[in-house]
């Protein structure tokens, strides 16, 4: 009796790779029993990332958990290091987020202890540590080395005096790092000397995230100066840390000749004159491909307009602006006409040689037209994604209605993402025989619009939208750092509420409209090929028996 081999084809390392990549955990251990390159394979995903510390630990010897303290049953002896030893190899990423509910550090102190070699998990080129007490912060040592490449850590706690020393460990343990993602929960003033060391003494850094606020001008001066920085940003929220508008209130970082020599991603908190002063300054980064913009000072558009015409003079290669003009006092609900952004505030954008990708966000709605939606649609067919203001917070005035979204999906077959403030009146619907559908949007974004109708505005939105487009409704306000953005007045909150509600109906109607629309258009499709193979073989009929050809239908 024949035994059937294996295809070849299973066994390349590879491909089997990709393959496992898809299957879920009990798959994976059923996939490392089949054979022992299968067994390899397997393990080498299964390990590749650890998010449990505990489950890495265990691999060592079992340990008993007393109240919150972990305890090995014994000291770890060199047979019990030789079989950690086989799947520490194939850990490339650790994730720690401690929990005040199980203290690890009896544990990791008998690992430290009982080694047998310097680094622990010598493949690891991912750590994420993120704790609450100085125990917890002094063992993320353990795990990093010479060959570390990303570090997301949390900043010692704010009772920690030496701050300093702790970074000066972690740049002689992983000097090449080339990524780090610090998370801070107070000021930057109080570790603003700490983290410039931390820089200085990671010569390899080619990214950096930051809690926003904290990129102040003794920091971004100092990032100027290293050679291989190409993304400064910031990030929002609890997880990232909390800092003070008032550590960035003066924006005016020092630059030398060379500065900045591989930037081209930059998020920064300033005004809009500070940032003006630093893009036009010697040495400035005008190479970048990506502007972030972040300022809560009230800003009129006039300075707007100014902005955009020198960045567009400045940055011939950016191809993502986003400016976030956050400033809004509670109780302060009147539309200023004067202060509204308009079409000619923006008509410079239209200048940027390569800008595919621009958002503005701003309390008042943008005060612009169907007509010069038209034009701007019209002469920026390379667009990808664009959020024109969705999310107003004086919400009543309406400039644009439904119509809005045709002439994008005319003129930009590349758009991906739309953001638009609307009123979504029914009345206002145009034909949808004249509608020329999306190509590629995947995301629609309606902020604050109001939806008057949601099943006629569903319809319509189903003649216009691709398969598999997703509806965004709602405000990102609440997520800023500043406070006084994420408060908002009793009065808009309602109306925020009221007006989640149509468009949460528009949402769930739409996936179901577009799929009929989808299956409408094939049917029509081949309806239109069938006539038309009928149409051909008629002709061939009246060529045949020499009977002059005609437009009507002719049965024989």
């Amino acid at each position: 009796m024949s035994v059937i081999q294996p295809h070849r084809v299973l066994f390349i390392p590879e491909l089997l790779g990709i393959i496992f990549s898809f299957v879920d955990e009990d798959n994976h251990v059923n996939n490392a029993c089949v054979c022992k390159e299968w067994s390899e394979i397997t393990l080498d995903i299964i390990w590749r990332e650890v998010d449990d510390l505990s489950r890495l630990l265990a691999l060592l010897r079992p340990y008993k958990i007393k109240g919150r303290y972990s305890f090995f049953d014994g000291l770890p002896d060199s047979r019990d290091w030789a079989r950690f030893q086989k799947y520490a190899n194939r850990v490339r990423i650790l994730r720690f987020q401690q929990d005040g509910d199980v203290c690890y550090t009896g544990l990791l102190d008998d690992m430290a202890r009982t080694r047998t070699t310097l680094d622990m998990l010598p493949n690891l080129h991912t750590l994420e540590w993120i704790y609450e007490d100085v125990d917890c912060m002094e063992r993320a040592t353990l795990f990093m080395h010479q060959r570390l490449r990303h570090l997301i850590i949390s900043a010692p706690p704010l009772r920690y005096k030496d701050k300093v020393s702790f970074f000066f460990d972690v740049c002689i343990r992983a000097p090449h790092l080339h990524s780090l993602d610090l998370r801070v929960p107070y000021r930057v003033q109080y570790i603003e000397t700490a983290i410039l060391e931390l820089l200085r003494g990671l010569p390899d850094l080619k990214k950096v995230i930051f809690p926003e606020f904290f990129l102040t001008s003794s920091i971004v001066s100092e990032l100027s100066r290293m050679k291989h920085i190409d993304i400064v940003q910031f990030e929002y929220g609890h997880e990232q840390g909390f800092g003070e508008e008032r550590d960035v209130d003066t924006f005016s970082p020092v630059l030398e000749q060379g500065a900045f020599p591989a930037l081209w991603d930059l998020a920064v908190t300033a005004r809009i004159e500070h940032v003006m002063r630093f893009m036009n300054a010697d040495f400035a980064p005008i190479n970048l491909t990506s502007l972030y913009i972040n300022t809560y000072v009230e800003h009129k558009s006039e300075e707007l307009h100014t902005l955009f015409v020198m960045l567009s003079e400045r940055c011939c290669c950016l191809s993502q602006l986003y400016v976030l003009l956050a400033h809004h006092i509670t109780g302060e609900l009147e539309l200023v006409p004067a202060n509204q952004i308009t079409f000619n505030t923006l008509t410079p954008l239209l200048s940027f040689p390569n800008l595919v990708t621009f958002q503005v966000m701003h309390k008042y709605p943008v005060n612009i037209n169907l007509e010069e939606i038209e034009e701007f649609a019209c002469q920026w067919p390379s667009l990808e994604s664009l959020a024109l203001n969705e999310e107003p917070l004086i919400m009543h005035e309406f400039t644009l209605d439904l119509r809005a979204l045709v002439p994008f999906a005319r003129h930009c077959p590349k758009l991906r993402r739309l953001g638009l403030f609307i009123d979504a009146n029914p009345v206002k619907i145009p034909p949808t025989l004249e509608l020329k559908p999306f190509t590629a949007l995947c995301f629609l974004s309606v902020g604050t619009s109001r939806a008057r109708d949601p099943e006629a505005v569903a319809a319509f939105l189903s003649h216009l939208c691709p398969p598999n487009c997703k509806l965004e409704v709602g405000v990102t306000w609440t997520t800023f750092g500043i406070r006084s953005c994420r408060l908002l007045d009793d009065d808009v909150r309602m109306e925020i509420s009221k007006r989640f509600h149509p468009w949460k109906s528009v949402r769930d109607i739409l996936p179901v409209l577009i799929q009929l629309r989808s299956e409408e258009r094939e049917k029509s499709r081949a309806l239109q090929e069938e006539v038309e193979d009928l149409r051909m073989r008629t002709r061939l009929l009246m060529d045949k028996v020499d009977i002059k050809a005609s437009d009507s239908c002719i049965i024989v």
